[in-house]
């Protein structure tokens, strides 16, 4: 059975589970846990997105869809500086918070972007972020995992599928996870692949690129 759209994965993952009377879990279950797994699991470059606004105060909203920064800059004067990253509890013990300036550091709250010191004018951002997966849906019947890498989808949604049901055998169930997790693993591997070789963006996969959230310090001194 092909597995081109939303409408056809449903009908594949009822059939490999033999069963007709779970449309619903299908659809609002399975597949998305499945599609929970892959904004946690993958960071691939064909979730890297970017956004650019301007930043007049001491925080702005993270993007729709924001998973995890991958670059973010401030610009001053025709020229792009790298912002470093610090913890909320970092921050809030640095000296100088009540500072205006060019930000040099942010860190996240909740569902806002923190900067520090506190910006002394209007300033533009450009953010490269890890942005999730479009879930597939009636109206948005593809994406770029279905697409390109459909048994992510099927296996992933007959594991969680089996661990709904209950009663398929240990063996069974092991099978479509270690399934699963072969598919996630093809899936970077060919993404690394593709970076290091220096070619475009392809359907074959995007890479992981290690996470900018490290624990750094950046002196400011306080003149209050």
């Amino acid at each position: 059975m092909a597995l081109s759209n939303y409408t056809e994965l449903k009908a594949s993952i009822a059939n490999w589970l033999n069963r007709s009377d779970l449309a619903t879990e299908i659809q609002d279950d399975f597949i998305k846990l499945t599609e929970a797994d892959l904004n946690s699991k993958l960071r691939i470059r064909s979730m890297i997105s970017q956004s650019t606004f301007n930043v007049t105060g001491e925080t702005a909203d993270l993007p729709t869809g924001f998973l995890q920064v991958r670059d973010l800059y401030i610009l001053s004067g025709g020229t792009k500086f790298p912002l470093r990253y610090m913890t909320p509890t970092q921050m809030d013990q640095v000296k100088g918070t009540s500072q205006t300036g060019l930000p040099q550091a942010y860190t996240i709250l909740g569902d806002t972007f923190r900067f520090m010191p506190k910006p002394d004018s209007t300033y533009s951002v450009v953010l490269n972020f890890y942005k999730r997966f479009d879930p597939l849906s009636t109206t948005n019947t593809s994406n770029f995992i279905l697409t390109n890498h459909p048994a992510i989808y099927l296996y992933g949604s007959l594991f969680h599928a089996a661990n709904f049901i209950g009663g398929y055998n240990p063996q069974q169930v092991q099978t479509w996870q270690q399934m699963f997790a072969t598919a996630l693993e093809r899936l970077e591997q060919n993404d690394r692949e593709d970076q290091f070789s220096g070619s475009p963006l392809q359907t074959r996969s995007e890479d992981t690129v290690s996470s900018p959230f490290k624990s750094t310090s950046i002196n400011i001194t306080n003149s209050a």
